[in-house]
């Protein structure tokens, strides 16, 4: 599940607030960050990359408690949602190739779709604008909602009869079913089954040998057993379980290393994955939490300067370890953002507008102080205290002294054509909201 500080187009959030200490760790101290958060209970892999240089690339705690298996840099987890990304390069990769529009609605991919079902676009599903539900399980069908056989074909009957949650294109809610029906148009786009077109034009050319689906084996490579609320098979790793079923297919079902997630961005960075003519539609920063819930987590960041991956397997937040501090921490180490001590609600993300790119909220929890102040979704974000926001300025310096400081927050928002001002009063972090 890909739930906190993470969308498509997320530049960053403030949805729910840190619990990381207060004090930010520095480049000398963040060993014993990482040390502390093992002692609470994280095992997992770390890489840290510092002025475009490994910086730190460390084991943590066990990979397999039963046999007493170390983790290691090598060590293959469960990634969670992270291959939204890999499909969002292959949709990409396609368009790129003529083989489809963003323009195209399901129904030139697909038969039987009809009434509004028909409308959803493959922007609309990249977008989190489709309006199909989070996830596509049936509880009184599949007993498992993320290894219970499901066949594409029966993803997209699913699809066809699925309660939308609003008309397409009117809001927009991130949705992991939508990922899964990209999957499927890479399908039919390239005429490869996906995990063939994944392989053959995404991991191969990154050089990602450590990387694959549910159910693969590597060759003198430890997979580490997940320790989480949930566990299935008799044993609960990626290698005992069953292939990749289409309740996640293009959203999750993959496994891989901290090193092979670098590799893909570096691939990227260099132009090896998305030509020039296409990657500006790939989301140029991002913080990203992809969990299950089978004590598998991977974070990490995307974007200029240095970066973070994290894979941990005892991620179990209600009833055990939780990686969000430890998350947030390293976000603060490579990006030198503010120390979040308020909350606000706002999560910032790039949009399209007539304008052209503008910085807007693509999250506004309700409960939060944003919320109630009156933001929404979709507003497009201008100032805040007077000060402008622009897209190489990442906005949480732009509102330092009210998540540092608590200051009154005045954001200038265009609304429907509309300018309106929102006053917002940012909330401790010590404060249950």
């Amino acid at each position: 599940m890909r739930t906190l500080i993470a969308s498509t187009a997320l530049l960053t959030a403030l949805t729910t607030p840190a619990h990381a200490s207060q004090t930010d760790p520095g480049w000398d101290s963040i060993r014993d960050v990482i040390a502390e958060q093992e002692r609470d209970g994280f095992a997992g892999a770390v890489l840290l990359i510092r002025d475009g240089e490994v910086f730190l690339n460390e084991g943590y705690g066990l990979a397999d408690r039963e046999k007493g298996i170390a983790n290691t840099p090598d060590t293959i987890f469960a990634l969670g949602s992270t291959p939204i990304d890999f499909t969002h390069v292959a949709i990409l990769q396609l368009l790129d190739a003529g083989k489809l529009s963003l323009d195209d609605r399901l129904s030139e991919h697909f038969d039987g779709f009809e009434g509004q079902h028909a409308r959803i676009t493959i922007e609309h599903l990249r977008s989190g604008r489709s309006g199909l539900p989070d996830f596509p399980n049936d509880p009184a069908i599949d007993p498992d909602p993320d290894h219970s056989p499901l066949s594409r074909e029966q993803l997209i009957e699913r699809t066809q009869r699925a309660e939308l949650l609003f008309r397409p294109g009117t809001d927009r809610v991130h949705s992991h079913w939508a990922w899964g029906v990209l999957a499927a148009v890479v399908e039919v786009a390239s005429g490869q089954p996906y995990p063939e077109y994944i392989r053959e034009h995404v991991l191969g050319p990154a050089g990602m040998t450590r990387t694959g689906f549910h159910g693969d084996t590597f060759e003198g490579e430890r997979i580490a057993v997940g320790y989480g609320p949930r566990s299935w098979g008799e044993i609960n790793a990626p290698s005992h379980w069953n292939e990749t079923s289409w309740l996640v297919m293009g959203s999750g079902g993959m496994v891989g290393t901290t090193g092979d997630l670098h590799k893909f961005h570096q691939a990227i960075d260099a132009g090896v994955l998305l030509s020039d003519d296409v990657v500006g539609l790939y989301p140029s920063s991002g913080v990203y939490f992809n969990g299950n819930m089978y004590g598998f987590e991977t974070v990490y960041n995307y974007g200029p300067g240095d970066r973070f991956y994290v894979n941990c397997n005892t991620s179990d937040p209600i009833n055990g370890y939780a990686l969000e501090p430890l998350g947030l921490a390293l976000e603060g180490l490579v990006e030198d953002l503010p120390t979040p001590n308020y909350s606000i609600g706002i999560g910032f993300g790039v949009e399209e507008s007539p304008r052209g790119e503008v910085l807007a909220a693509v999250q506004v929890p309700q409960g939060k102080p944003a919320h109630e102040a009156g933001l929404r979704v979709g507003d497009e974000l201008i100032s805040a205290n007077g000060r402008r926001f622009d897209l190489d300025t990442n906005p949480l310096e732009v509102i330092r002294e009210s998540i540092e400081d608590g200051a009154t927050l005045r954001l200038k928002v265009r609304r429907d054509g509309q300018t309106k001002t929102i006053v917002i009063l940012p909330r401790p972090m010590n404060i249950d909201d």
